[in-house]
């Protein structure tokens, strides 16, 4: 495949890493947002106080886990866009990890497999 086609394609993953690992952050911010309205109470009246700031916790831990869980990922994107070498080896791993995280990181984890499995990806970076 010619270098110039690889390039594009180093760019497409980077740019999808940014993508799915954008939209789980979506995800961790939604989730956040729920929790911190569950535990003011707002959305459940009869609820006591100790249960409402459990509530407020566990939210808050799903959220900052979710958000950690994503930084890797959001990394790993930039480098891709900004042809770092350390981002290549980064981006075969989190692949690697991703391809249990169905449907969208399915799609990235294989995408990132092949695009490292093509003779000359390693180039691109050069």
């Amino acid at each position: 495949m010619p270098r110039s086609d690889l390039d594009n394609h180093r760019r497409i993953l980077g740019i999808s890493f940014l993508v799915v690992n954008g939209l789980t952050v979506l995800v961790g911010i939604g989730a956040m947002l729920f929790f911190t309205v569950m535990g003011l109470g707002i959305i459940s009246d009869n609820a006591s106080a100790k249960d409402r700031a459990d509530f407020w916790w566990f939210g808050g831990g799903v959220s900052v886990c979710i958000l950690v869980y994503c930084l890797p990922g959001l990394v790993t994107g930039i480098g891709l866009l900004k042809r770092r070498t350390w981002s290549r080896v980064l981006a075969l791993v989190l692949g690697i990890l991703n391809l249990a995280n169905f449907p969208l990181g399915t799609c990235l984890g294989i995408y990132a497999i092949w695009f490292y499995a093509q003779e000359g990806s390693d180039r691109v970076f050069e």
